[in-house]
């Protein structure tokens, strides 16, 4: 078909010279075919137009061996002269192919934008959960409220003047020696914690934040055992 572009089929001319086909090209460029076609008969109206029509025209130019530079050139002269109408105002004038381009990517995005707003809403209402099951239930008769058996007990044990101190956790011997005056120790169990001392009166506790009741009177051994359920005095005895 006789191209109605001379720029057209001039390019048309040096690519049949070499024995190129127009498939060879869009393989080696990955410009359609259908653009290729347009651009040597010269359908400007059937290419996006601007930067692509010229980025076509170097790609295609340099794969034949041609002066890019020269071919743009001789293009945009034929454009200025012709004053085609390559990218027409108005959404009528986008190419249909390239209307299904820019759908698909509007869609894209709104399927995107839709899935981060669900899993948002999501996270929020499992942090909600998480937040409402991790609250402490208060404890009758006024023993203080622990965590249940499958969280750990966390002890903490300050001394108001030097005692000796035996600490066992979940069984395990955790400290046994000498804590010293505003000395503070911290043991953490999963079941038990068992504290005996030689000066009862010496040591403050507290297990998960609360104030444990004293051990025993100033002076005197005395012993104790915490749980998850609630606290086991034992004051007096050898520690």
């Amino acid at each position: 078909m006789s191209s109605t572009s001379p720029f057209g089929e001039h390019l048309r001319r040096e690519r049949e010279l070499r024995g190129v086909s127009l498939e060879e090209i869009s393989s080696a460029t990955r410009i359609s075919t259908r653009f290729l076609e347009a651009i040597e008969n010269g359908h400007w109206d059937q290419l996006p137009g601007g930067a692509f029509n010229r980025g076509f025209i170097r790609s295609a130019s340099r794969y034949l061996g041609l002066n890019e530079e020269s071919m743009v050139a001789e293009y945009s002269l034929e454009v200025r002269n012709g004053s085609p109408q390559l990218v027409p105002h108005g959404s009528a004038a986008i190419p249909r192919a390239w209307k299904g381009i820019v759908t698909a990517v509007l869609a894209t995005a709104f399927l995107m934008a839709g899935g981060w707003l669900g899993g948002s809403r999501i996270i929020a209402h499992w942090h909600s959960a998480a937040s409402r099951q991790a609250a402490p239930a208060a404890q009758a008769g006024g023993t203080p409220a622990l965590r249940s058996p499958a969280q750990s007990l966390e002890l903490r044990i300050r001394a108001s003047r030097q005692a000796d101190l035996r600490v066992k956790a979940d069984g395990t011997s955790a400290f046994d020696g000498r804590i010293t005056g505003n000395e503070e120790k911290q043991f953490r169990a999963r079941a038990t914690i068992e504290v005996s001392t030689s000066d009862a009166g010496a040591l403050r506790l507290e297990l998960n934040g609360h104030a444990v009741p004293t051990i025993g009177p100033a002076g005197q051994p005395g012993r104790i055992t915490l749980t998850a359920k609630g606290v086991e005095p034992s004051a007096g005895g050898n520690h």
